[in-house]
């Protein structure tokens, strides 16, 4: 069984999207793969991403916790056809170092933005692994670095380079992060948690601009006070996807009975608005990567830098 440990030197960087899009597009070619996340079962965020993997149309249900490094061959060989490829997230705690230097199992980066402060670490880690480093994945690159930093993959010596610039859709934030930073109730619709939210429109301060204002975006939140009935009516006209009321009050059964009718989904908070704003602030661009919107997103930008072959060899599967 061939073993490939995706990990990162930050946080956030997208190794969960990137392993998940990874190990879909092998799967979908025939290859019997498995993919896990390494780390604690008390930590929230391997417990979620670890359910997101087991979730994988592949995946039927196998794994759906953290495992620990020296687990992780005894998980894949319970149950069903052998695994062929094993993909690991590293947990970030220092257990996939020791993972990486074991004989049989390569190693993908993934680096958020330009690179620049991690070049180093990279070289090292292609000095010390040699033919075990898979290569590395840059996303969330600006799109005015992108094509330079491909042209620059030459001169980089690494075995592979994938360049994924930046993408809205991934990272937007879903309902249900939304719901968490506000700690608001939803009190209208029943929307999947994954479901995402590419934009949020603040209401303005009067209704006669709203409806160019709010036929603006698609895909949006509208976020405004809960006793704005016209602005709320006004949003409701236009393709929105939630409706997001502030100062915690009951809105007006006109706004109930619109919103039910374009079942468009209602979360109420106690925060004002700009302090429910300011919660959202940081929502956007770190939101946890789940739901099957994102995941053809990012299999779709990496398959236009790896074509099929190039993610076999990177895999070690050639």
């Amino acid at each position: 069984m061939k073993t490939l440990l995706v990990t990162s030197p930050q946080p956030g960087a997208g190794k969960t999207g990137v392993l998940a899009a990874l190990a879909l597009r092998l799967a979908y070619e025939g290859r019997r793969v498995l993919a896990l996340r390494l780390g604690d079962e008390d930590h929230p965020g391997a417990r979620a991403d670890a359910a997101f993997y087991a979730g994988l149309p592949f995946a039927r249900g196998r794994g759906g916790r953290p495992v620990q490094a020296g687990d992780a061959a005894r998980v894949a060989a319970e149950g069903g056809l052998p695994v062929e490829l094993l993909l690991l997230e590293d947990a970030g705690d220092g257990s996939g170092a020791q993972l990486a230097l074991s004989a049989d199992v390569r190693v993908l980066a993934v680096l958020r933005g330009v690179p620049q402060d991690d070049g180093a670490a990279v070289q090292a880690a292609v000095q010390q692994l040699g033919e075990r480093f898979a290569g590395v994945v840059a996303t969330a690159v600006p799109e005015r670095f992108a094509r330079a930093m491909r042209a620059a993959a030459p001169g980089l010596g690494l075995p592979a380079l994938a360049v994924i610039p930046e993408d809205r859709t991934l990272y937007a934030p879903t309902i249900g992060d939304l719901l968490e930073a506000l700690d608001a109730e939803l009190i209208l619709g029943d929307p999947e948690e994954d479901q995402i939210i590419e934009h949020m429109l603040i209401g303005p301060l009067t209704v006669d601009p709203s409806d160019p204002y709010f036929k603006r975006r698609r895909n949006k939140a509208v976020i405004t006070r809960s006793d704005k009935t016209d602005l709320q009516l006004a949003a409701l006209h236009t393709h929105t996807d939630l409706l997001i009321l502030t100062g915690g009050f009951p809105p007006s059964p006109y706004t109930i009975d619109r919103a039910a009718g374009e079942e468009v989904p209602i979360l109420l908070t106690r925060a004002d608005t700009r302090q429910s704003v300011a919660l959202l602030a940081d929502v956007w661009g770190s939101a946890r990567f789940s739901g099957e919107r994102k995941l053809e997103r990012l299999g779709e930008l990496l398959a236009a830098e790896w074509d099929l072959p190039t993610m076999t060899r990177v895999a070690g599967l050639d």
